[in-house]
């Protein structure tokens, strides 16, 4: 399986928010994602689609496991400007992997590399089947793991929370199709979603504009716990390129509705499919002092 938009802000390429009182699908069992031209539900008529299967296609567009390096420039009303750089890695377990028969997803891990005040600062996610994912913090100050809830917690100083930077899966939500649309000129489904109960996500629904031709979201609007939206993410056409095979947004922004402000995030380094064993996605890696990676796995890094 490929996963669109890198991870870069999760939604982009993941899950979003049924308008309340929207009728959802019920949830049917999946099949194991196959590429495009091995799916039998790719003969489908666009029109016929359902909103899951609309959903499927953009998880079928993603790597395996990747390491990025993320800039994050963020904005106030005033126009005062901060900046920030990361470097998240990811990596998910397919059926039938041993971390899989244990009920584990995938695993994330996200590294500050500057400001140098937060350069050992470190989360750790690992998703889970069927319960909540277990999620860790490592604060320089404290010299210490914690185990916390770290779906509320923002990214420093920017629009972002770190649910919105990790992957979510097809069974994390249940989905309605709606109405197609065109985001600045450019033909799109929309798919809306809701969060399941057990998930915990600080969102009560997301709403996705999925571009027609590669099944990239372009467009992801976001509502609180109380029903209100408060952002909007937006990710340009032109930001679109091919990479191995599959079609990711190297750029995109977020803005909060109600406070004014606004987040770029632009991926500036990329290692698709990186070989990355699981030692560096433990609590041990999260205390290191540098997230190191071995020279073979930088090798096949892009610059973009």
């Amino acid at each position: 399986m490929r996963r669109a938009l890198v991870f870069v802000l999760a939604a982009i390429a993941g899950l979003a928010g049924a308008p309340v009182g929207a009728q959802t699908e019920p949830a049917t069992p999946d099949v194991a994602a196959r590429p495009p031209d091995a799916s039998p539900a790719d003969e489908t008529p666009q029109a016929e689609l359902t909103a899951r299967e609309i959903y499927r296609r953009v998880l079928r567009n993603r790597f395996d496991s990747a390491v990025q390096e993320l800039f994050v420039v963020s904005s106030d009303r005033a126009g005062n400007e901060q900046g920030l750089r990361m470097r998240q890695l990811w990596k998910r377990y397919p059926e039938g992997s041993d971390a899989y028969e244990k009920g584990v997803l995938s695993r994330t891990i996200v590294r500050y590399l500057e400001p140098p005040d937060l350069r050992k600062t470190g989360y750790l996610v690992i998703n889970k089947q069927d319960r909540p994912s277990d999620q860790f913090i490592y604060l320089e100050s404290q010299r210490r793991v914690r185990r916390i809830n770290l779906r509320s917690q923002t990214v420093v100083g920017t629009d972002l929370s770190i649910e919105d930077l990790v992957p979510r899966e097809l069974d994390d939500a249940d989905y309605a199709r709606t109405r197609d649309t065109e985001v600045d000129g450019t033909p799109c489904f929309v798919v809306d979603a809701t969060p399941r109960a057990d998930m915990e996500s600080v969102y009560s629904k997301f709403q996705l504009y999925v571009e027609k031709e590669h099944y990239v979201p372009i467009r992801v609007r976001y509502w609180d716990r109380k029903r209100v939206e408060i952002k909007e993410l937006r990710s340009p056409v032109e930001s679109i390129r091919q990479i191995e095979g599959v079609w990711i947004p190297i750029q995109a922004t977020m803005r909060h509705l109600l406070e004014e402000t606004r987040t770029t995030v632009s991926v500036d380094l990329l290692v698709p499919d990186a070989d990355l064993p699981d030692r560096y996605f433990t609590q041990r890696q999260l205390q290191s002092k540098r997230l190191h990676l071995p020279d073979e796995v930088m090798a096949r890094a892009r610059r973009l």
